[in-house]
């Protein structure tokens, strides 16, 4: 290696790090990751991106490049001229005598394999947002030091060949953030060649991988010199979908001074280029490279003596996501149950009594004939989404009906211009749907009420009896049909719960043409009213309690010192039993038990069956209550019932006021009270919502407590390997279990391949929507702007220092008066709010369970800010308006 005073400019494959990345540039890294994982890769060495600037620099062209490249538009007409200039004086100036030194080690290393292949590997290359494959030089037979001295250079120059310098600037990438490194390797003398991608891109069907293979050299399919057979492969099950074998009357072979065009054998023109082993064997290391990377791949690679060597491997960036049929949506499962899902929640919530349910309601109302399934849950990637487009469908029934205003309530992000399909108030939609109103009416009036008695039988009569029996003293009989019945009553909560959601989308959808037009008709220069602020203090929704109660036990605990020592100085599993051995602590102790057993139910994520509750584990209350007790308590966030109702109250009045105002105010005052009443449903069955889905909170965790056993006695049986697993079967398959038809071998093959697809896309963010023309560019996100904007969803202005937190492992880092930057929230989350001055969140909308809260507690909160948690960094200071739906970085 070689050295000129702390810069190497040589670096092998083996030694490369991640550490190195601004040095080698992206595929030399990938590749080094490979290679030292034990893939099959070309041995090889880096000429460092330091050769490069050395070179620039001793050239006197460094700045010189540098400058122009910022001044020059891709629209200039002397945009080609200029660059090509550019090009040519990388070209012909000599290389520094370092420079040399190591080429020379390199050419005597390498040379002793035979031909070298020199591929540029520019420091922001193949990022997951931008591929800029094709776009810089790659040179192929290089058999001397000349030819490999004039390689690299021609690499440097494709730096700033014309397209890469176009497609730069279109990605916001500066001149200055990134340079070109230089990869050498021995030339694979490949009979076959070709890609490999691990997801198909035509259609982003997760169990598809595509392979295109020529003879010879892959130069011939990368240029687009030849056309290559096509293989589609579902790599879940090792068949093969598809074969596309063509004439391919040339190859690109390696020759004398680089390669040449030669026509095919004409016995093998028509012949596969691989055969079924072949195939599976590539389609085997797809998936060992695509779990590698948790991620799907763009794999170039080459069959020599008997192998598949790697060549390079990089994001699939450019996916067309078309399912079989229909138009389908993550929203409001991103928050719920967002990332891999385990199968039995997702067959349990979503499959069976999201769809049962909604279906279900959707009868009921009119708007869907008995029995028609209008909506489908299934996962794709792993993740939950849901059928829309039938909905949507069935809705154009209701006079008012405005998808954007639907897509806003529901959270997903419209792909059209304007309101998109609107129905108009017209006599005809009117009678079209006036029964179909008269039967939504019914339900708005009376459903409340049926909810209200289901939440006080549950805490008065179900729940008790439910606590009375102890999973691990029934016999498998008993436990057996436990099961079944905790199964029922999983069903039975979220049912009265999802309704409720039900009625309280379709209330916010009628109120806020009314706020529109009456925001629409206030005197210039008014601040309109504000949907968030005649939503908060509704006073004492359930969900917000956990914060209440934290609040109230943290200064419990500030009055006792020996309390805010243990938490100071003991490990947070060792605190309960340090607290419990004080005399002085005893107070505290009970108070703390008496929480964690209020809210035993709670977990990270309720919803996701296989997640301890706080009762098994209470390491997130606990690690909330350090953060209270040992931080700022002027910034301890604490219930402000009367201050919320206040503010609510005073925008109730401004509203009327506006709505009565002028001569037709005072005589026609029924658009006030209109206003006014369906501003109160909207309330309603905001808080219903919220009180709900604490009771369904409470039999999911009667559901977990009896599965845990049901995993505990199947292990031991031999029907699964661990008790965890059984969450990784599905709501059918435990019921089959229940019923002794489940083997052993469908279970393991069924936890397998959920543990397969979750390894190769675990590290992969699939659209929020996928249907036909659903097609994503996968962006790299790059902070640099000073305001971004969200929905607005609880009123104020909060400034502090932004703490990023993508899941609750991390709840440690949250300061007193941070604002919390996070992906979603869900109920598991809410406690955290209590330590909080604002909110910035990735997903959700003004009915999510962190909008209501944050309002009933006075947190400025922005959500749907997509991407916000790698938008803005740990201790950034930002500025939180929750009125307006902007977050700006300070200073």
């Amino acid at each position: 290696m070689e050295r000129r005073g702390d810069a190497m400019y040589l670096l092998d494959l083996s030694q490369v790090t991640a550490e190195d990345a601004p040095r080698v540039g992206g595929k030399a890294l990938r590749l080094a990751e490979l290679a030292q994982a034990g893939f099959l890769v070309p041995p090889g060495l880096v000429l460092t991106a330091e050769a490069y600037h050395l070179a620039l620099q001793e050239a006197k062209l460094n700045r010189h490049l540098t400058t122009l490249a910022q001044a020059l538009e891709p629209t200039s007409p002397r945009f080609e001229e200029t660059v090509d200039d550019l090009q040519r004086a990388i070209r012909r100036h000599p290389l520094p005598p370092p420079v040399i030194e190591a080429l020379e080690t390199a050419y005597q290393t390498l040379a002793a394999h035979g031909a070298l292949v020199v591929r540029s590997s520019a420091t922001a290359e193949d990022l997951s947002a931008a591929s800029f494959a094709g776009q810089y030089e790659t040179y192929l037979n290089v058999r001397s030091l000349e030819e490999l001295t004039d390689a690299v250079r021609a690499c440097w120059a494709s730096l700033w060949n014309g397209h890469a310098v176009a497609y730069r600037r279109r990605q916001g990438i500066a001149p200055t953030d990134l340079a070109m490194a230089v990869l050498l390797q021995p030339q694979v003398p490949a009979q076959v060649s070709g890609v490999l991608f691990t997801l198909n891109p035509l259609n982003g069907r997760e169990n598809e991988m595509v392979i295109e293979a020529v003879w010879g050299l892959g130069e011939g399919l990368v240029g687009g010199k030849v056309t290559p057979d096509r293989y589609v492969v579902d790599w879940q099950r090792r068949r093969i979908l598809r074969r596309e074998i063509v004439d391919k009357k040339v190859m690109v072979v390696p020759v004398d001074g680089g390669t040449a065009t030669l026509p095919v054998p004409e016995d093998r023109r028509l012949a596969p280029t691989l055969d079924d082993e072949q195939v599976l064997a590539l389609v085997e290391l797809g998936y060992r490279i695509q779990a590698h990377y948790g991620a799907p791949q763009d794999v170039e690679w080459a069959w020599h003596d008997g192998q598949f060597h790697l060549l390079q491997s990089r994001p699939l960036t450019a996916i067309t996501f078309a399912p079989e049929e229909g138009i389908w949506t993550s929203a409001n499962f991103e928050e719920v149950m967002p990332g891999f899902v385990c199968p039995l929640s997702f067959s349990i919530s979503v499959a069976y009594e999201y769809v049962r349910s909604l279906n279900e309601f959707l009868a009921q109302m009119g708007i869907a004939p008995p029995g028609m399934a209008v909506t489908e849950g299934r996962l794709f990637f792993g993740r939950i989404y849901w059928r829309v487009d039938r909905l949507k469908e069935l809705l154009q029934r209701l006079p008012g009906f405005k998808e954007r205003e639907f897509d806003h309530t529901v959270g997903i992000e419209p792909a059209y211009e304007g309101d998109g399909l609107v129905v108009p108030f017209t006599p005809r939609t009117i009678l079209r749907g006036l029964p179909i109103l008269l039967r939504l009416n019914r339900a708005f009036r009376t459903w409340w009420r049926e909810a209200d008695a289901y939440c006080r039988r549950f805490r008065e009569e179900i729940e008790p009896a439910w606590d009375a029996v102890d999973p691990s003293a029934l016999d498998d009989e008993a436990l057996a049909e436990r099961v079944r019945q905790v199964i029922a009553l999983h069903w039975e909560a979220n049912r009265v719960a999802l309704i409720t959601t039900y009625l309280s989308v379709q209330a916010q959808d009628d109120f806020r043409p009314m706020l529109e037009a009456l925001n629409a008709s206030l005197p210039p220069g008014e601040e309109p009213i504000s949907e968030g602020r005649l939503l908060t203090g509704l006073s004492d929704v359930r969900t917000g309690r956990p914060i209440e109660r934290l609040w109230e036990l943290a200064q419990a605990g500030r009055r006792e010192p020996a309390v805010v020592e243990t938490f100071a100085e003991a490990p947070l599993d060792q605190v309960p039993d340090r607290l419990a051995a004080l005399p002085e602590a005893q107070p505290f102790y009970r108070a703390l038990k008496a929480f964690l057993d209020e809210f035993r139910y709670m977990a990270a994520n309720d919803e996701d069956l296989s997640l301890p509750r706080w009762d098994e584990d209470p390491t997130y209350p606990l690690t909330l209550l350090r953060q209270f007790l040992l931080g700022d308590e002027a910034h301890a966030r604490h219930p402000r019932w009367a201050r919320q109702t206040a503010i609510r109250e005073e925008e109730e009045a401004r509203a009327a006021r506006f709505l009565s105002r002028g001569v037709l105010g005072r005589l026609l005052p029924f658009r006030r009270r209109q206003f006014l009443n369906q501003l109160a449903l909207v309330q309603r069955y905001i808080w219903w919502r919220e009180e709900t889905r604490e009771i369904a909170s409470r039999a999911f965790y009667q559901t977990r407590r009896f599965l845990v056993e049901l995993g505990q006695r199947w292990t031991q049986q031999g029907l699964i390997e661990r008790p965890e697993e059984v969450f990784l079967l599905t709501r059918e398959q435990v019921l089959k279990g229940l019923e002794g038809r489940l083997s052993p071998q469908e279970a393991r093959e069924s936890i397998e391949a959920y543990r397969r697809l979750r390894a190769c896309y675990r590290n992969f963010q699939p659209p929020g929507v996928m249907g036909a023309e659903v097609r994503v560019q996968v962006r790299e996100v790059r902070p640099g702007q000073a305001r971004y904007t969200g929905v607005p969803c609880s009123p104020g202005v909060a400034v502090g220092p932004a703490r990023i937190v993508t899941d609750l492992s991390q709840a440690h880092k949250v300061q007193p008066g941070d604002i919390l930057v996070a992906p979603y929230t869900n109920p598991g989350w809410l406690p955290l709010f209590s330590l909080v001055a604002g909110l910035v969140i990735e997903e959700g909308g003004l009915l999510s369970h962190g909008a209501v809260v944050a309002r009933e507690y006075g947190i400025p909160a922005v959500l749907h800010v997509p991407e916000a948690t790698r938008l803005f960094r740990d201790g950034q200071q930002l500025r939180v308006d929750g009125s307006r739906g902007t977050v700006e970085i300070e200073g």
